[in-house]
This record gives C-alpha cells, sequence and structure tokens, in this order.
C-alpha cells in the first residue's frame, strides 16, 4: 500500500538544530545554562503582568475575554500601537496599517503570504535571524542568502543577487545573531535597491528598544520606503512576553489588509488577555525597558571582557555572535558546541544563521543572571583552552 506523500515544502523546511546537543547534554547532571535561545532571565513589566490585569477582564465582561475578537486585534491595543510607530518610528500608517499576530514569527509568516507567491525569491542577508528561512520554505519561496557587508557597499551585495524572480528582501536591525544595528548609509543603500527593483522590504526590528551603540532607524520611514515596507514588532524583545506570543505589524493598508486575511485563517484573533498584558507594557513599561536596557548593556560588557572566542561588538540585540574557526576543523563548529554541551552549556549553531557559518556559534547574554552567565562563560573558555 502506498502511502500518502509529505509536501514539498515539509521536507524542505530544517530539523531542530539543537537536537545532538541534547543527546550530548543527556550525560551532564549539573546545572544546564542555556544561552542558545534568544530570551530574557528578566520578569515582564509588573504593570502587564496577567494577575495584575486580572481585574480588566471580569470589568470588560465575556464577550471582550472569551468570545471571538476582530482579526486585525483588539480596538485599544491597535489604535496604541499606530500612535507609537508614528511617534517613535516615523510609520504614519494609522489604525488601518496595523496588524496584530501570534508573536513575530506569525507576523513574517503572513506578511510573506501576503506579498510573495510560490517560487519567488527573497533575499536573506546573513547571517540571518534562523526562522525566516524555514518561513520562506513553508511559503514554498527560494531563500537567497546574501553576504552582508557594512556601508554603502550592502546595496550592492544585495543588487548582484537579484534575479526577474526576486520578490522581496528582509532586514533584520538590530540584527540577531550579530547585534549589528544599520547606519543611515546602509538603509538607503537598501531603500535604494527595493525602489529599482520594485521590491518589497519585510523590516524585522524586534529588538528596537535594545540598541547600545548608535540609534535605531525604520527603514518604512525612508522616504519612498512606506508603501513598500512592512515592519514587524514584538512584546516578546522589548517586553519580555515571548510566551505570551504578541507581536505586530505596520505597514501600507493593502499589505495590511492582505495579512489579515492570513491571520484569520490561521489563528483566527489573538487571545484579548493576551492582548490586554501587551497594552499594558506599552502603556507602562518605559520605566522597564530603561532599566533592562542598562542590565542588558552590562552583561553584555561582561560577556565580551570575559569570553575567550573573538566576536564583533554587539551594537544591539542579546547575542555575541562567536567566532569558533580557531576551534572547529574543516569549518564545522559541531564538535566544539558538542564539548560545550558536555560541560552543560548549550549555544545555537552558526550554520542555522547562513550556510558560510558553521565555525560560529550564538550566545545569548539575557537568557540567565549575571552569576550564571559568568559560570556558562568560564565553562566554554575552559572548553576552549583544552
Amino acid at each position: 500500500m502506498t502511502s500518502p506523500r509529505l509536501s514539498a515544502a515539509a521536507d524542505a523546511m530544517p530539523l531542530s538544530i539543537f537536537a545532538r546537543l541534547y543527546e550530548k547534554l543527556a550525560g551532564f547532571s549539573g546545572d544546564v545554562i542555556t544561552l542558545q535561545i534568544g530570551d530574557t532571565h528578566m520578569g515582564p513589566p509588573a504593570c502587564s503582568r496577567l494577575e495584575k490585569i486580572a481585574h480588566t477582564f471580569e470589568s470588560a465582561g465575556d464577550r471582550d475575554i472569551y468570545h471571538y475578537g476582530p482579526a486585525a486585534g483588539w480596538h485599544p491595543l491597535v489604535e496604541r500601537l499606530a500612535a507609537k510607530v508614528a511617534a517613535s518610528n516615523g510609520l504614519a500608517v494609522g489604525a488601518s496599517g496595523v496588524q496584530i499576530a501570534a508573536g513575530a514569527t506569525h507576523a513574517l509568516w503572513c506578511a510573506l503570504g501576503a506579498v510573495c507567491d510560490p517560487g519567488d525569491e527573497i533575499l536573506l542577508p546573513a547571517p540571518h535571524w534562523p526562522l525566516i528561512r524555514g518561513i520562506a520554505l513553508s511559503r514554498n519561496l527560494v531563500p537567497v542568502e546574501v553576504s552582508s557587508v557594512r556601508g554603502a557597499a550592502f546595496g550592492d551585495a544585495l543588487a548582484a543577487k537579484v534575479t526577474p524572480k526576486t520578490r522581496a528582501l528582509y532586514v533584520c536591525t538590530p540584527n540577531n545573531p550579530d547585534g549589528a544595528v544599520l547606519r543611515d548609509d546602509e538603509l538607503r543603500a537598501i531603500a535604494a535597491v527595493a525602489d529599482r527593483h520594485g521590491l518589497w522590504v519585510l523590516a524585522d526590528e524586534v529588538y528596537e528598544d535594545y540598541v547600545y551603540d548608535g540609534a535605531h532607524r525604520s527603514i518604512g520611514a525612508l522616504p519612498g520606503m512606506a508603501e513598500r515596507t512592512i515592519t514587524v514588532f514584538s512584546f516578546s524583545k522589548g517586553y519580555a512576553q515571548a510566551g505570551l506570543r504578541v507581536g505586530y505589524a505596520a505597514g501600507p493598508a493593502a499589505a495590511i489588509a492582505a495579512m489579515r486575511k492570513m491571520v484569520n485563517h490561521t489563528v483566527y484573533n489573538v487571545p484579548h488577555a493576551l492582548q490586554r498584558s501587551a497594552h499594558a507594557a506599552l502603556d507602562g513599561g518605559a520605566e522597564f525597558l530603561g532599566a533592562a536596557r542598562a542590565r542588558y548593556r552590562a552583561a553584555r560588557d561582561r560577556a565580551l571582557a570575559m569570553i575567550k572566542a573573538p566576536c564583533a561588538v554587539p551594537e544591539g540585540s542579546t547575542y555575541l555572535f562567536l567566532d569558533l574557526r580557531s576551534w572547529s576543523p574543516g569549518g564545522d563548529c559541531q564538535p566544539v558546541l558538542e564539548r560545550f554541551a558536555e560541560a552543560g552549556v548549550l549555544l545555537a549553531p552558526g550554520v542555522a544563521f547562513g550556510s558560510q557559518f558553521g565555525a560560529y556559534a550564538r550566545l545569548c547574554f539575557t537568557a540567565v543572571d549575571e552569576a550564571r552567565l559568568e559560570d556558562g562563560i568560564a565553562r566554554i573558555n575552559r572548553v576552549l583552552a583544552l
């Protein structure tokens, strides 16, 4: 009997990058220090914790909390976000240009579905956030890696990869995994390529609140970019609410309306209770953001001072992108990552961030508190010294 086949998209999507490391970790009996996932040890703003806002559930009544809601998102949050992106990002999109999603990952999946067709190509400057490649593959798109370079030459590198099938380009600033914050000249160069070739820009700006050197700029605010840019943000990174899965996109009304169809046919609507928590964070979380930024900067500086592997100084985000080529014969750092795992420390393999980064690894310096971060780096350094 012949079994039905799986989809080509499912076959093409990569497996977990951590499977082999978890096998090595199984033999470690002590405190496991997880530096591989982009999360934070800090709790969310006190004003946004679900137990703090539970009274708003009762006052709202069953219809708001327990019934279906609008696919666009809870109206007060949508309005609040429209005001936020106008004031902070220069994106005057109005409420019709905002879409709530189940995290930024879901927002990007819906955005690609809204603007790309199967077989279209999307440019991915590398190193890039790992899931964007899988998202593209799940949409039967063709991800095309582009070697990132700093300065205006960034545009030249992108333009060299454009073909008649290119439909979109993805840009992440501050970048995950290396923390690069794109400067104005780089943003203008990217914008020029998008304009010249009629491309959509998918701008991943989930780390906008965590810039330590330089300043964050939204590419969608540049002249001529408003009508071709969908910008994605997240409460997961800004307000330590990763488990609540609330993200949002801002862009031209027609593209956002198309995204709304995607949301409607996937999650229908993001739970209102979680959107209320996000709204509370946005309204009362300024002090949290300031404290978290200072604490993350200190963690970055301490990690940089301790680590024995080379890495660029991250201008933003929450990662060190470690260059392990000196410990990676043949350009594959998997063996040394397995030795880290045997010592009870997990890092993310660099190959997930681009095919040319097999000898690199990502370390999240906010995933654990300061004492455990230092312990984890000390263990890494002992392995590197062997």
